[in-house]
């Protein structure tokens, strides 16, 4: 197919009565080419090259297409006009059934800094509690809402004593103007699913590069503290790495339970282990059964230490913190203020550029 990334731009700027979409997966080739890679996930027929190496289409089932863009190595961009629920579905199959493909899964304060410096017009926040939580507690907490002082009404809730926990963003909106590029409405889910309108694509694509830039320093990070063991050429060496550690905002009533519904092999955490303790202090040795890595998670009702082994894919930790932000406690920080910063972001950031 004749295309390289002028055409892309062309394309994609041309008007359209569908908005434009861009999904962004986790993809680990393993050495293989894009269109390799492609071609072993979605079937020889289903994949066509493009003018760039780095740009490939695939046919959707029901016959759109999608350009997928691998020049970041890790995080591909699916771009499509099709519809997102059929997107949706489409992907999702591919990521389920393969150890070498993920989701994003963007801590809440990254959806509210969508675009740092620009306030947000909509907001969805979705807070779904288990069981376990204290039974004095906000346990569920769906609100959407649009407008101009969206963040004050996040911020009231936030710091209302015995809901700040229930406030987890699963869905951000934002318009951009933007002096060189043009404008866009741009509006993003936690699983970094973008949908647009507007008259710069390239701005589109800035948006999502700048999110993903964000994440990947969270991740990345992540992944520098896991546990390794670094030799010396004489013979012998050192430990390097460190625990991360989750703070709960409280803590939990019913410890052992939490952790063997963390545990379960289920939906959305993919976690499987054996526990071993009491309702004061459990350790697991446990597996993310979606790359197949092996984590290492002591637990107190207030704190969740995490031990990633060398070579662990910091995905996992961003899936654990993200559903425990949506599932858990949606004030929860990390011990490690580095680390936090990059989960937390402040919300004075600087514009992004």
């Amino acid at each position: 197919m004749s295309m390289n990334r002028k055409t892309l731009e062309r394309d994609f700027a041309t008007p359209t009565t569908s908005p434009w979409k861009t999904f962004v997966l986790e993809a680990h080739p393993n050495g293989h080419s894009a269109g390799e890679f492609l071609t072993d996930v979605f079937g020889r027929s289903a994949v066509s090259t493009t003018d760039d190496v780095h740009l490939h289409t695939v046919r959707l089932d029901s016959g759109s297409s999608v350009v997928v863009d691998s020049l970041d190595g890790r995080f591909w961009s699916f771009h499509s006009t099709a519809q997102a629920q059929e997107m949706s579905r489409f992907l999702r199959a591919r990521v389920t059934a393969r150890p070498d493909l993920d989701q994003v899964w963007l801590p809440s304060a990254h959806l509210r800094n969508l675009y740092p410096g620009v306030r947000p017009k909509f907001v969805k926040t979705d807070f779904r509690g288990w069981d376990m939580l204290s039974p004095d507690s906000v346990h569920d907490l769906s609100l959407t809402a649009r407008g101009t002082n969206i963040d004050r009404l996040l911020d009231l809730i936030g710091h209302d004593k015995g809901s700040e926990h229930a406030v987890s963003i699963d869905r951000m909106g934002v318009a951009i103007v933007d002096p060189e590029y043009g404008y866009v409405d741009e509006a993003a889910n936690r699983f970094a699913q973008f949908v647009a309108t507007g008259d710069s694509f390239a701005l589109h694509q800035h948006v999502v590069s700048d999110v993903l830039a964000r994440y990947r320093s969270f991740v990345e990070a992540a992944e520098a503290n896991a546990i390794r063991f670094d030799s010396y050429e004489q013979g012998g060496g050192t430990v390097g790495g460190a625990p991360i550690e989750i703070a709960l905002s409280r803590p939990l009533p019913a410890l052992r339970s939490f952790m063997h519904q963390l545990l379960s092999s289920r939906e959305p955490f993919r976690l499987w282990g054996l526990v071993d303790g009491d309702d004061d202090f459990v350790e697991c040795d446990v597996v993310d059964l979606h790359v197949g890595h092996q984590l290492r998670i002591e637990a107190s009702p207030q704190l969740i230490r995490v031990h990633l082994r060398s070579g662990c894919c910091g995905n996992s930790l961003a899936r654990l913190v993200a559903n425990l932000q949506h599932h858990v406690d949606g004030a929860l920080q990390l011990v490690d203020p580095a680390l936090n910063d990059l989960m937390t972001l402040d919300r004075r950031l600087v514009p992004a550029g």
